[in-house]
């Protein structure tokens, strides 16, 4: 888990949903804004994964990859795709990796 400081509040979350840019990967698609301090959520529908374990682990899975990058200023939403649901953690962090180098996050 990041910690809070480094997680997205409620109304930063609703300013990124209207006005955010848009990238879109292999087993994400990311929504961001430009902002002082870097800030990221994971979120996982419940058409990807119906029950909550299922969705905790992929949210956790999310949030270990991205600690291993050195992320600039920026507050993105990572969601979930379908796909990424049977895939290992290499294939998900090449995703993530491709999706921060494409808008020039690392």
């Amino acid at each position: 888990m990041l910690p809070k400081k480094k997680r997205i509040t409620k109304d930063i979350f609703q300013t990124i949903l209207k006005k955010g840019n848009i990238v879109s990967g292999s087993f994400f698609l990311f929504r961001y804004i430009k902002e002082s301090n870097p800030r990221y959520v994971f979120v996982v529908s419940k058409k990807i994964a119906k029950t909550a374990t299922q969705r905790n682990s992929l949210r956790r899975r999310g949030y270990n990859i991205l600690r291993q990058f050195k992320l600039k200023n920026c507050a993105g939403i990572f969601f979930y795709k379908k796909e990424a649901l049977h895939v290992s953690i290499g294939e998900l962090k090449k995703d993530i990796d491709f999706i921060l180098e494409k808008i020039k996050l690392i």
